[in-house]
């Protein structure tokens, strides 16, 4: 019993680790659609961090892989940084209210990538 714990205290850690991983490479991506235009408010830098923090791992328990989703992932994360800086407009850094609509903008074409996706498979599924 002492050994499975263990093991599943390892494995929260491994998780942990790796979602540490992903917002590092997710934040790189973003960094580079930025460049050195504007800097990101520490607000927003800690809301991303939060709210990707929770949608990683929720992916990750899932059972998406890192691996497999990181090239479209990573340009996700451009795009995020992009829209960010765009949604800055003339103020002087990407602030919070920025970095919010950016991730709305973001976010919604990715749900709507996963409906498309969806209906995709039941199409094919019922050609079968």
């Amino acid at each position: 019993m002492y050994e499975r714990r263990a093991a599943s205290v390892l494995s929260a850690m491994q998780l942990e680790h790796n979602v540490e991983d992903i917002l590092a490479d997710c934040f790189f991506a973003a960094g580079q659609s930025v460049g050195t235009a504007k800097p990101l408010d520490h607000d927003a830098v800690q809301w991303w961090r939060a709210r990707y923090r929770e949608a990683f791992t929720r992916a990750l328990h899932s059972g998406n892989s890192w691996t497999e989703d990181r090239a479209r992932v990573m340009a996700v994360g451009r795009y995020l940084g992009a829209r960010a800086l765009h949604h800055a407009g003339s103020r002087p850094s990407i602030d919070l209210e920025s970095a919010r609509k950016a991730s709305a903008e973001i976010e919604a074409g990715c749900q709507m990538r996963r409906e498309s996706r969806t209906l995709e498979g039941q199409e094919i599924r019922s050609r079968l």
